[in-house]
């Protein structure tokens, strides 16, 4: 092969030394095409700049910007390089500023190219000067350095999972309250994932629904937080989570968004929704969700999906764990609560009727009467002991799964004590509940003739709003001091000193209440004057557009 070596370097001539033989000279020539070998081949990529311009460009210069080495004379720098470096930096000046440093001696810095196929790749850049004879040349070596940041970041990211893993995990075993570990899950998730949402879900076994325990973030089109408060678990695409126990991890676009996350439009056509359903899991029980909705996002990789998937196994062994804590406690406090009956409520019943018996015995037909009317209270209240009993053993039994749309009005009817006037005008409300419902006006009904005494007067009022319905029921009574209102719905609590009471009824009326997705409260009937009765009011889930009448 004859090689020009004035094609090859055009400073050839002016280069190479004055060798005095031809031996000498051909010795020189075979050791610059070494040279020039060594240039073309070397892996990385390398550029010869003069006067700011490129004048020869290696092999791999030409496939890493993936223009022929030949078509990249006469071309700067900046021109392969995007319009702006980061920072938001001119690459014209930004190069002008590095070139003008090289009186000092070589440099080296980050630099962002536009490498083949328009993608931006990370380099590592050297510049280096050159002189040979009265010529200035810059050496320009350029190292893709794009996988080294990758990679680091992965190792970042993966340390960033792991801390957050732990951050969960430690929440999961030290937080009281399932409620504040789940916030803690989502606020980790929410600083871990940008532009996204974040919505925590929590079920029962064989419930039907799951409802929104906590929420994080919000998608940059849509700022203000809204998701579903109930989730279908029988219904796709959530079965597959809570049904079969398996994640989903997919994308959406705009047309099918507002249905999985209850947003209406979403996003743009093309711009795409990463989606995470996780199953909050623990012995094939789904006890909820974790739900992602990354925006601009074209799914999770698979090292953020091993690790959502872990926290779903962690949340829920942690809500396993929980549970049966709770179910312990639930156990122990109804076994102390059965016993506290036997032991005081029943037995003096018991005792009351067994008195009542041996005074009959030499009673007079007036004393046969007051006799005969306290052993008929005395029946009344053994009674009203085992109805709570059975009521309270049938709350503990029962789940929410048979809650249905119930008209309200001949619930509280059918309660009304006969022979007793209470005020009341029907509303046809309609509320989630279930055949226990009745017990909460039950008891409040008997609470109120009980400590209203004779003549007492019982109103009841209604009103709907948006999503609730709210039962008023007021009486005339002595009233309940503030220090008794704080503790009224606690367990065998009785008012003042020389009442009767079975003490659980108030406490059932504030459990079957939560039981529904309500609540229980008193304040006075009148407020700031205690002493002229009590109201209850009753806040109660409304059920719309049921047919029901």
């Amino acid at each position: 092969m004859i090689i020009n070596k004035e094609r090859i370097d055009p400073v050839y001539h002016e280069a190479k030394p004055k060798y005095g033989t031809q031996a000498d000279a051909s010795f020189r020539d075979q050791e610059y095409l070494f040279l020039d070998e060594c240039f073309e081949s070397f892996p990385q990529c390398i550029l010869i700049l003069e006067n700011g311009t490129i004048s020869r460009a290696n092999a791999a210069s030409g496939e890493f910007f993936g223009i022929a080495s030949d078509k990249l004379i006469g071309r700067r720098p900046a021109d392969l390089s995007p319009a702006m470096q980061p920072g938001e930096e001119s690459s014209v000046e930004q190069m002008k500023i590095m070139l003008s440093q090289l009186e000092r001696g070589p440099i080296k810095f980050g630099w962002i190219y536009t490498a083949a196929g328009g993608i931006e790749r990370k380099t590592e850049v050297i510049l280096t000067p050159i002189k040979i004879g009265e010529r200035n040349r810059i050496m320009a070596i350029i190292t893709d350095i794009t996988p080294l940041i990758d990679a680091q970041k992965k190792v970042a990211s993966q340390y960033r999972l792991l801390q957050m893993t732990n951050t969960v995990i430690l929440a999961m075993h030290t937080e009281e309250k399932i409620e504040d570990a789940l916030a803690v899950a989502a606020d980790e998730l929410h600083a871990l994932f940008e532009n996204t949402l974040i919505a925590i879900y929590t079920t029962r076994p064989y419930a039907g629904k799951a409802h929104l325990a906590v929420s994080r973030g919000s998608l940059p089109c849509c700022p203000v937080r809204r998701v579903h408060i109930c989730l279908p678990t029988t219904k796709e695409p959530y079965t597959t989570a809570y049904k079969r126990g398996e994640p989903i991890f997919c994308e959406i676009r705009d047309k099918e968004a507002s249905g999985i996350i209850g947003i209406g439009e979403v996003t743009d056509l093309n711009f795409p929704t990463a989606v995470g359903i996780i199953p909050l899991i623990s012995d094939e029980t789904v006890h909820g969700s974790i739900n992602l909705f990354s925006q601009g996002k074209e799914g999770f990789d698979s090292d953020e999906q091993s690790l959502l998937i872990s926290i779903g196994r962690e949340i829920g062994g942690a809500i396993r764990s929980g549970m049966m804590r709770d179910e312990l406690k639930t156990a122990n406090d109804l076994a102390h609560l059965f016993l506290d009956i036997l032991v005081h409520d029943v037995n003096n019943a018991h005792m009351i009727i067994g008195g009542g018996l041996e005074l009959l015995k030499d009673a007079d037909d007036e004393e046969r009467e007051r006799y005969i009317g306290i052993i008929r209270s005395a029946l009344d209240t053994a009674a009203e002991i085992h109805r709570n009993v059975m009521m309270i053993r049938s709350i503990r039994e029962g789940g929410d799964e048979s809650q249905r749309p119930i008209p309200l009005d001949p619930v509280i009817q059918r309660a009304i004590p006969v022979g007793v006037d209470i005020r009341f005008t029907p509303s046809g409300a309609v509320v989630y509940a279930d055949e226990l419902l009745s017990g909460i006006f039950l008891n409040l009904f008997s609470n109120a003739m009980k400590y209203g005494g004779a003549g007492s007067m019982i109103g009841v009022s209604v009103r709907e709003e948006e999503d609730e319905v709210i039962v008023t029921i007021e009486d005339n009574g002595p009233g309940i001091s503030d220090a008794e209102k704080e503790q009224l719905f606690t367990r065998n609590l009785r008012i003042g000193s020389k009442k009767k009471g079975l003490g659980i009824g108030l406490y059932i009326c504030m459990t079957l209440a939560e039981r529904y997705g309500g609540s229980i409260r008193v304040t006075d009937r009148i407020a700031g004057r205690q002493e002229e009765g009590s109201a209850f009011i009753l806040t109660l889930r409304r059920a719309r557009d049921t047919g029901l009448t």
